[in-house]
């Protein structure tokens, strides 16, 4: 069985957040962080697994978590960097 995430958005750090939102790739994760991190509408955006761990966390924009998403954060991010982090979120999920 195919590992599945789960997306939240969070007004605040460590607030409330909205129903999850299932994603289902790697891919999946990094668009939803891309799409909804860089909004603004709200400053936090967290994917955990299926075991409620986080895998992903995005804070005003910005990459905090896995460490190394952090280089996603310099400029501009283009297809490449795209499958990076899905090389990334692949390896963090393998490690849970």
């Amino acid at each position: 069985m195919e590992e599945r995430f789960y997306g939240f958005y969070f007004p605040e750090p460590g607030t409330w957040h909205t129903p999850s939102v299932t994603l289902n790739t790697p891919e999946e994760v990094y668009r939803y962080t891309q799409l909804h991190g860089r909004t603004g509408m709200f400053r936090e955006v967290r994917v955990t697994d299926g075991g409620d761990f986080t895998v992903v966390q995005m804070i005003d924009g910005l990459y905090v978590w896995p460490e190394e998403w952090k280089q996603l954060n310099k400029g501009e991010m283009g297809n490449e960097a795209g499958k990076t982090a899905d090389q990334e979120t692949e390896n963090n999920v393998s490690r849970s």
